[in-house]
């Protein structure tokens, strides 16, 4: 095995896992916000790594989530099909909740006055009705030449059937405006409901220059340290593509760093013989959560962002702003955490960066849970009066002690990051106590037993190196490129052959991926037909076992459809609607687990820790001298996370250095 190197950039921290025949290897460093890049290379740095050897580096990158968040993206121009300029700010007529006297429509990336039709027509059925007017090209082109935009999405009526017109404006643009970069549908969002496929393709063009911008820094800065191999990044599915591939689809990184930690649960589900899991992921800005049940992810083909749907394969996740940094604050009479975070700068009160505002992490310092022997990243020494001050500054307004508020603004947090993980179970009929927690990013540890006795779970995973899992998952992924297309037909009709259309979507992956013959005998394909109830909206992929008429195909048919929903029926038509098939390359594995997560040193102390308003002395143990069973309360010091083993808990080292703890009784 050569050298593999894996970055994930969170709000506060940038983690490295670098795995070769020597072992594993990890650094930790405060994120840099002001320009990623920097913040990679000191990580690089950090962990001391020659590029030059390194076969494979792979990136997790939040960029084009936060561009489009904090709706920092570039300025979009939209081609349409003359007479439909509105449908994308039309949207559709649903509202989300019925009862919410004051909602309003998901604000569009893109203003009418930055929407150009073009005369052309492309039917359903394919036939070209009206063909494409080059003049109208021209007239598009030059005002979006005077807009000054820095990006151009075409998305034209029936693309996802022939694609012609598409191409044919893109090859006019590009002459009349070759430095700025153009997306269209087919490529993005092959796939029918205009609205859907059209906003897909905004979206991605919305945030490509950034992302583009970015990537290609960091080939750079990379490259001239010597990297030679082809810089990776991870897809919202889970898997990697090139970052060139990421630069022209960037729609498809939007959840590429949360999902490195999935990637990563589902592996250690294996190695410790667990296969359903609640996924938590908890850093200094968010609280990602995910499922994985019998040893699968949950993979869902379209979302939402902000009220604005996406086409694109992602991983099943909630995510929301409740992290170490969520600013501790008082609202309208009522104590509130997040989502509003101190980041890495100038980050929590503790950290002594300059920060006054009370966070979660300060909370845990002033209970004791991030103990004195504790230094974070294995550098950044806490300091507790400054928590202490932080903290008083909102006590006062409800006449509570430091401590007292430190505890109860934590019981607020648990209760909010429950209520996410029950979007994912409980309103889908399942139970929570069903799962194990596998926890994990810098804050996960230390309140996953919390958690895990508001939502009634027995078992905590604490995986190895967890201040760093989502690197390392991203590392147990493989390279993967997914290719769609529409093909309605109802099941009660006669069977047809789903060969050549398969066939034709293997060749477009494959010729995405770039693969020769030789790679392509490496790689296995995964297809899922598209199935819903005659005359519903929304489908749901459900796995291609033989021919589509097959009694085991309608069969897993309903039996997902009341996982998801509840509920079934089994007499009623089915129709499909798409046919989704994926790539699947796989990355060469490394050693499962054991790296340098230890605090390099015993911590041989006793500190004063709250639990339940009680003051207890508990024994701070370095993770990397544990024997035996811990029982709690007790505090497991690593360089990259801390756990909190509280009364009632017991904790012991399982198979590949995974720490399990379950619970032994009530809490004293």
């Amino acid at each position: 095995m050569g050298t593999r190197i894996a970055v994930d950039i969170g709000g506060t921290f940038t983690d490295l896992v670098m795995e070769s025949d020597s072992g594993t290897r990890v650094s930790k460093v405060l994120s840099t916000p002001e320009d990623l890049v920097e913040g990679v290379l000191h990580a690089v740095e950090q962990a001391d790594a020659d590029l030059a050897d390194v076969d494979l580096f792979i990136h997790g990158t939040t960029v084009g989530l936060n561009t489009f968040l904090e709706r920092s993206g570039g300025r979009v121009a939209l081609i349409t099909t003359r007479g439909y300029r509105d449908a994308y700010l039309i949207g559709r007529g649903h509202r989300p909740d019925m009862y919410d006297l004051k909602y309003r429509k998901p604000a569009p990336l893109t203003e009418r006055d930055s929407i150009f039709e073009v005369d052309e027509r492309i039917l359903a059925s394919g036939e070209v009705l009206t063909p494409l007017d080059a003049n109208s090209v021209e007239v598009a082109a030059k005002a979006i030449a005077e807009g000054e935009y820095e990006a151009v999405a075409v998305s034209l009526i029936h693309s996802y059937v022939d694609p012609l017109h598409e191409i044919e404006v893109k090859d006019l643009l590009k002459e009349l405006l070759p430095d700025i970069p153009i997306i269209m549908s087919h490529d993005v969002a092959p796939e029918w409901r205009e609205y859907e496929r059209t906003s897909t393709t905004v979206t991605s063009v919305y945030i490509t220059p950034r992302v583009r911008s970015y990537l290609r820094r960091l080939s750079t800065a990379l490259t001239d340290r010597g990297l030679t191999a082809e810089l990776h990044v991870t897809q919202s599915n889970g898997g990697a593509m090139i970052a060139d591939s990421a630069a022209d689809r960037a729609v498809l990184t939007l959840y590429s760093g949360p999902v490195g930690g999935v990637i990563g649960g589902r592996e250690v589900g294996r190695q410790v013989d667990q296969p359903d899991l609640i996924c938590i992921d908890m850093g200094g800005t968010s609280f990602d959560v995910s499922l994985v049940r019998g040893g699968q992810v949950g993979m869902q083909s379209e979302f939402e962002l902000q009220g604005l749907p996406i086409l694109a394969p992602a991983v099943e996740l909630v995510s929301i702003g409740a992290g170490g940094g969520s600013i501790i604050h008082e609202k309208h009479g009522g104590l509130r955490v997040g989502p509003e975070s101190a980041g890495s700068s100038p980050g929590p009160a503790s950290y002594g960066r300059g920060g006054v505002q009370p966070t979660v992490s300060d909370a845990n310092v002033v209970l004791g849970r991030l103990p004195r022997a504790q230094k974070l990243a294995g550098a950044l020494t806490l300091d507790r009066r400054a928590a202490e001050d932080a903290l008083a500054s909102v006590a006062e307004a409800f006449g509570l002690t430091s401590v007292e508020l430190a505890e109860q603004a934590l019981d607020v947090t648990h209760f909010v990051m429950a209520e996410a993980i029950r979007e994912l179970t409980v309103e889908r009929g399942l139970h929570p106590r069903d799962f194990a927690i596998v926890a994990f990013g810098g804050a996960g540890p230390l309140h996953a037993a919390f958690l895990a006795e508001e939502l009634e779970v027995e078992r905590v995973i604490i995986p190895s190196d967890p201040g760093v899992f989502s690197a390392w998952g991203m590392l147990q992924g493989d390279v993967r490129h997914a290719a769609v297309s529409t093909f309605y037909r109802r099941l009660d009709q006669p069977v047809l052959d789903l060969s050549g259309p398969i066939a034709r979507l293997e060749d477009k992956v494959c010729q995405e991926m770039k693969v020769d013959d030789a790679t392509r005998a490496d790689m296995r394909f995964e297809t899922n037909i598209e199935l819903r109830y005659v005359g519903q909206e929304y489908s749901l992929p459900v796995p291609l076992p033989g021919t589509a008429a097959d009694d085991e195909f309608r069969a897993s048919f309903h039996s997902r459809y009341e996982e998801r929903y509840g509920h079934s029926n089994p007499e009623a038509p089915i129709e499909m609607v798409a046919i989704r098939l994926t790539g699947i390359l796989e990355f060469a594995q490394g050693p499962g687990g054991g790296g340098e997560s230890g605090t390099g040193e015993a911590v041989d102390v006793r500190e004063e820790v709250v639990f339940g308003g009680r003051a207890l002395e508990v024994p701070v143990v370095a993770r990397d001298h544990l024997a035996g069973r811990l029982v709690g309360p007790a505090i497991v010091v690593e360089s990259s996370t801390t756990t909190v083993v509280p009364p009632g808990w017991e904790l012991w080292v399982g198979s590949k250095d995974h720490l399990v703890m379950e619970r032994t009784g009530e809490r004293g």
